[in-house]
């Protein structure tokens, strides 16, 4: 039997049709599947990347409050109240602020000084990740310098 070209054309094109529609169908379900790992990658650099910028801003802060601890008639209470100003001006409120060896006051002129800045890192994070992600508890940002006299 001869069966007309047109047929057979015709049939090769329903046959590559339907693997058309088939591909398409693929392409949604690895789409399904791939979106949400692809996102939470996303999600997890954008998390990082806050997380690094609130750490140096933490050792901003910390600088600045040495830099006032290292001047001659410095007290504990300055360095708090500028080191708060600079955490605030970042966005960064509720920071645990230490002075080492003590308060700056009472430190021998030549002798180093240091200003420690901790805060809880779920108080400052960007998306809220950390179930999913190892985030740290707190972040800290640490600066040291000499006393002047």
């Amino acid at each position: 039997m001869v069966v007309p070209f047109n047929l057979r054309a015709d049939h090769m094109n329903h046959s590559k049709t339907l693997k058309r529609h088939r591909r398409r169908g693929i392409e949604s379900i690895e789409l399904l599947l791939g979106l949400p790992v692809l996102l939470l990658v996303v999600a997890a650099g954008f998390e990082y990347g806050w997380m690094l910028l609130k750490t140096t801003q933490l050792d901003h802060a910390a600088r600045v409050g040495a830099r006032v601890a290292s001047l001659a008639g410095a007290d504990g209470v300055s360095v708090a109240n500028r080191v708060t100003e600079t955490l605030e001006a970042s966005g960064i409120k509720g920071a645990t602020i230490e002075v080492f060896p003590g308060e700056p006051g009472s430190i021998p002129a030549g002798s180093i000084v240091t200003v420690s800045v901790e805060v809880n890192y779920a108080d400052s994070s960007l998306l809220g990740l950390g179930t999913f992600m190892p985030l740290p508890d707190s972040i800290r940002g640490q600066a040291a310098m000499v006393r002047e006299p």
